[in-house]
């Protein structure tokens, strides 16, 4: 699928491409060392850009998280949530688990799922859940 309708920059491109071979990645400034989700092509800490590619970590906490009877990309109803990823922040993402066995705290893993449209994105689903 030709992901450019999407993308807002070579660093998004740069990271559905990744998460299309099932990398979850982003950008660490090699300046200050900071890592930043989403991905950047300039770091807005210290502006250098001065990028590498680093991996994300695959495994987080459920911070919140809430259903939608109407979505544009994912299908319905979808549960979406803030996972926390530790160095790096919080992540908006969709959650691959009813909504009615989710509670906040809960260890959550990362894979990735293919929208309707087709496009490739990450999710978390709980630690256990695979």
């Amino acid at each position: 699928m030709d992901t450019k309708p999407y993308m807002q920059d070579r660093a998004a491109e740069e990271f559905f491409s990744r998460l299309s071979e099932g990398k979850f990645q982003s950008t660490r400034c090699r300046g200050c060392g900071r890592v930043h989700y989403p991905p950047r092509v300039v770091c807005p800490e210290c502006l250098s850009g001065e990028m590498e590619w680093v991996d994300l970590p695959c495994e987080g906490i459920l911070l919140a998280f809430t259903w939608q009877e109407a979505a544009i990309r994912c299908r319905k109803p979808e549960v979406l949530g803030l996972v926390e990823l530790e160095g790096v922040g919080n992540v908006f993402t969709r959650v691959d688990a009813p909504y009615e066995d989710l509670h906040i705290g809960m260890r959550v893993t990362f894979s990735t799922w293919t929208s309707p449209d087709g496009l490739v994105l990450h999710q978390f689903r709980p630690v256990g859940n695979t």
